[in-house]
């Protein structure tokens, strides 16, 4: 037994020793119910420390502690600060690069490509028809886009008096899921 765990066995008995303490005054003021949470929350310390607890979280603060203070003042962790800094800086330029050569269609804008793509590719998921491969005739599990069902009529007709015109976005929303057969 070292020093540092007879210090935390002493911290840790007196602790519970001030809280029962505290607990016997409640008691003596008749709050009972005080009194009982008082012990309760004394009683916790020595339990920490007979079953080692206390020692393993010292023993973790320490080298926590340790690794901080090495962070703060080595020169090897500010060059694997920088190492991870310039690896983080790398993926994002390649996923930024990736994401422009990977759209789908060439006409229009880039933004609007995006939009429309993630607009298709989160109603297909949310209506769990497979995604994109699925409503192209992929292995997705949904049957060929000549043999999904037409949309009722009636439907679509109540959705098109609901929206005043310059409703944009809904009409696109609208004319995605047809091409779906949703």
């Amino acid at each position: 037994m070292s020093g540092a765990d007879v210090v935390t066995g002493a911290l840790c008995m007196a602790l519970t020793g001030l809280g029962l303490v505290i607990a016997v005054q409640k008691a003596r003021q008749r709050r009972f119910l005080n009194a009982t949470r008082w012990t309760a929350a004394a009683l916790f310390p020595i339990g920490l420390y007979l079953t080692g607890l206390a020692t393993l979280s010292r023993r973790v603060g320490s080298a926590v502690a340790d690794w901080a203070t090495d962070l703060a003042f080595g020169l090897k962790a500010w060059g694997g600060v920088a190492i991870l800094a310039f690896a983080v800086i790398l993926l994002m330029i390649t996923r930024m690069v990736g994401g422009k050569k990977k759209s789908p269609e060439s006409s229009g804008t880039a933004s609007a490509t995006s939009a429309t793509s993630a607009i298709s590719s989160d109603l297909a998921a949310l209506l769990g028809d497979g995604g994109p491969a699925a409503g192209a005739g992929g292995s997705g599990g949904a049957p060929p886009r000549s043999k999904q069902p037409k949309p009722a009529a009636a439907p679509r007709s109540r959705r098109s008096s609901r929206t005043s015109g310059g409703d944009d976005e809904f009409a696109e929303i609208e004319e995605l899921l047809r091409r779906r057969g949703i």
